[in-house]
């Protein structure tokens, strides 16, 4: 069984983080469990172009408030708490902070992250 608690990932190589967002990587590639795990904070004023290539994702809402647009049509949707967000078909999308309080997500990657990644120019991820 795998047990972590998200204090003890503060300032490892799990605490990951970039212009506009930090991330603790709660579960990575090493737990072997295939998927992985972040809890992620978009900062108040961030706009994150993205596109995850190498992986896919799914982003819960847990707190704050923000709009992911999918780049290809326009289409804008909001994200507050109990909201599920997943570009399942790697789609280009931007992630907008509506508000002063950070988007905070818990997010789940496959196949699984290697816990420092940042992103790269094109916004995705490099292949793990």
């Amino acid at each position: 069984m795998i047990v972590t608690e998200k204090s003890h990932l503060i300032g490892t190589m799990r605490d990951a983080s970039g212009p506009g967002w930090n991330s603790l990587r709660l579960l990575v590639k090493s737990d072997g469990m295939g998927f992985s795990m972040t809890d992620t904070k978009v900062l108040p004023g961030a706009v994150l172009t993205l596109q995850y290539k190498n992986h896919i994702e799914a982003c819960y809402c847990v707190g704050g408030a923000g709009t992911v647009t999918e780049l290809e049509t326009g289409e804008k949707h909001t994200l507050t708490p109990g909201v599920l967000y997943a570009p399942n078909a790697h789609e280009r999308h931007e992630v907008r902070v509506d508000g002063p309080k950070p988007l905070h997500l818990i997010c789940v990657f496959s196949p699984a992250l290697q816990g420092d990644e940042v992103h790269g120019p094109d916004g995705s991820y490099a292949a793990s």
